[in-house]
């Protein structure tokens, strides 16, 4: 087991004349001739955004891609150039690769006096220095900053967007060679829309040829303070790419529209996700919102902690992230408590044996992040005595079922509750039909939109995008639409649970919890809008403890054996509560929806017909690169992680369809695929092959 390289914050230092300098490089951070004037002298004249018309103008998005962040003079100029543009694109992305980022405080103190007011922004919403993409919105979301923390060989090839302007500028060639080397260039030209241009301050023939191979034409142009040359080039290959394209370029009124069939958690997260994108969206659910598992008043969302920070790890502080950013604007105190969840140690689990205590450490994550705990410690944090030392992880409290109903009243949703999709179809069209038997490659077109049908055939809604988001109803759905044909059904099971609702006073030794505790079971005071939602007596605090994990959900456990095995759980860490649930407490119950991989399924839906077309050689590519069903997306088997990672998974799947950056990086994109299932599946039945991740 590999250890992942942890991110520092890196010192910032000063030359003999005052100017920030790498003490790790031994150089500036700038030019000489200043910051600002580089800024925009080389890289905003460089690829076109002071031109007139502006290389953005017009357009619904603008992405500039950056090798080295450093001061983030070049992000801001580049922000205060958008806003000063009447000619602007609607949004800006800017995507920047750091392996030492400064601390927010630096950022400040270096800041150009004509940018203080945007960096004083970007200072405040600064990240943790923690590997991975950060992503920070300005401007009510029509700038966004994607941090993407770590060695940019490593990093760059797992990006996933579609860049419209490239900045190269990492520190000089010759004193930080690995941001120049010739695999990051090509990484950086994968990542280029036909025309993009590329901009940087040097001109090293080093850089120039790998360019140029790569299928940029590259020009030099007279230099920056003092500089002979400066670098200028345009993206044009002489063969075919495939890149990330908007959606957002096709007609806007009569093409932005979906429909969501399922309207718990995940459904609801994902028309959160394209409205507030400005989508009109039906939502589809064959009884009423935030039902299921998704009916739980309130939950856990924190992030998980692993030696080798795997997988899960990452995706659940992304997914955090997600979670805080797609909260309702309005009264969001109600919805969410931000103030982290105590991860007790239990006998049974690595933490009793000091491996997840050592992962903070180890991976030097900030005490914002996680950090470990005493049983001194936990008490004083949680507001009640604690037998077990543990770690205080990031996360929080989130109101369930309330937070799904406040998403799903976003403007521009659509409900439709009492609607059971049976099947879904294309809409009829003769020349779609012939094209496709044609052999014609139409897995980049756009096609006839996607219908809806009920039991009798009747068309209930249609729309170019539909998601589903109905759970375990997913695999009947697909496979009744003829969507899985000659594959085994998506690999969804059913795991039920119980939780109950109880009166904080007739609890003892928890009556004064404050905070979320998890060990083998977990107790939480229930969130303002939880207490709402449930028409629970105002006044009285109420806490929910849980949870049970039950395999057969057609045989639940009886209430006293489900209220059993929950408090003997707690009690190892809080002491003894009641033996039998108090007159007052409320049980609830619900089915998850479960992966084989226990991984959640996000992502566009596999036209599996076309990958049979393609031939054996399709089944070496990774499962984000299947050739997708345009518009059709899935949404699910989010199990007991759905308040951490169903708004991410709505993210992954709105950036896809506009042709945004990813949230996160292709590995992760590709651990969400639902097609990965199928994939190793047709894998198995080759064996000249190996199978991909």
């Amino acid at each position: 087991m590999s250890q992942p390289v942890p991110i520092h914050p890196e010192p910032l230092a000063r030359d003999a004349e005052g100017r920030p300098y790498s003490t790790r490089y031994g150089d500036i951070y700038a030019s000489r001739a200043g910051a600002l004037g580089q800024a925009r002298a080389v890289y905003l004249a460089g690829c076109g955004l002071l031109d007139t018309p502006p290389a953005w103008a017009g357009r619904a998005q603008f992405v500039v891609l950056e090798t080295g962040f450093g001061l983030g003079t070049n992000f801001l100029a580049t922000w205060q150039a958008w806003l000063d543009d009447p000619q602007r694109s609607s949004t800006l992305h800017y995507v920047s690769v750091e392996l030492h980022p400064l601390a927010a405080a630096d950022l400040l103190a270096c800041a150009e006096p004509a940018l203080r007011d945007l960096a004083q922004e970007l200072a405040a919403a600064w990240p943790p220095p923690v590997r991975g993409l950060h992503q920070l919105r300005f401007a009510q979301g029509r700038v966004r900053l994607t941090l993407a923390l770590g060695d940019v060989r490593e990093l760059l090839p797992r990006l996933e967007l579609g860049a419209d302007a490239i900045y190269l500028d990492g520190f000089a060639p010759a004193r930080n060679p690995a941001m120049w080397e010739p695999g990051v260039l090509k990484a950086a030209a994968r990542l280029a829309r036909p025309g993009a241009r590329l901009a940087s301050y040097s001109v090293a023939g080093a850089i120039c040829d790998p360019l140029r191979q790569a299928g940029f034409e590259v020009r030099k142009l007279q230099g920056y303070g003092g500089k002979a040359e400066r670098l200028q080039a345009a993206y044009a290959p002489r063969w075919r790419t495939r890149r990330v394209e908007p959606r957002a370029a096709l007609p806007a009124a009569a093409d932005r529209r979906a429909m969501v069939i399922g309207a718990g958690l995940a459904g609801a997260a994902c028309a959160q996700a394209l409205a507030s994108r400005g989508w009109v969206v039906d939502v589809l659910d064959a009884g009423h919102a935030a039902c299921g598992a998704s009916a739980l008043p309130a939950g856990l969302a924190h992030v998980r902690l692993s030696p080798d920070d795997d997988r899960l790890a990452r995706l659940t502080r992304a997914g955090i992230a997600a979670l805080r950013d797609a909260l309702p604007a309005a009264g969001r105190d109600a919805w969410w408590r931000g103030d982290g969840v105590l991860l007790l140690d239990t006998g049974t689990d690595s933490a009793s044996r000091g491996d997840a205590g050592s992962v903070p450490q180890a991976l030097a994550l900030p005490r914002d992040v996680a950090h470990r705990v005493d049983a001194a410690q936990a008490s004083a944090l949680a507001g009640v005595s604690l037998h077990r030392p543990g770690l205080w992880a990031a996360g929080g409290i989130a109101a369930a079922g309330g937070l799904a109903q406040a998403w799903l009243s976003t403007p521009g949703v659509r409900r439709r509750d009492a609607s059971h999709v049976h099947r879904l179809q294309r809409a009829p069209c003769p020349g779609w039909a012939r094209s496709l038997a044609s052999g014609a490659d139409m897995t980049t077109a756009n096609g006839p939109p996607w219908q809806a049908l009920d039991g009798d055939g009747r068309v209930l809604a249609q729309a170019p995008v539909c998601i589903v988001a109905n759970a375990l109803d997913a695999s009947r759905l697909l496979d009744a639409s003829g969507l899985a044909s000659g594959l085994p059904r998506l690999p969804l099971r059913a795991q039920a649970g119980q939780a109950f609702i109880v009166p904080a006073a007739e609890l003892g030794p928890l009556r004064g919890l404050r905070r979320g505790i998890l060990g083998d079971g977990y107790a939480l005071p229930l969130p303002d809008a939880a207490v709402q939602a449930c028409g629970l007596p105002a006044g009285t605090r109420w806490l929910l403890l849980g949870a049970t994990y039950e395999n057969d959900p057609a045989r639940p456990m009886p209430a006293e054996q489900a209220w059993a095995e929950i408090v003997g759980g707690l009690q190892s860490m809080v002491g003894a509560l009641p033996a039998t649930a108090p007159a007052a407490a409320r049980r609830f119950h619900g089915v998850r929806a479960v992966a084989h991989d226990r991984l959640p399924c996000a992502g566009p839906w596999p036209d599996w017909a076309a990958l049979g077309r393609l031939g054996p050689a399709a089944l070496h590519r990774p499962a984000y690169e299947l050739p997708p069903l345009p518009g059709l997306y899935l949404s699910a088997a989010m199990g007991s992680r759905g308040l951490t990672l169903a708004a991410l998974a709505a993210a992954c799947i709105a950036t896809h369809i506009e042709g945004e950056p990813a949230p996160v990086e292709q590995d992760l994109i590709a651990a969400l695929a639902p097609g990965r299932f199928g994939l190793r599946h047709l894998a198995r039945l080759d064996h000249s092959i190996d199978m991909p991740a």
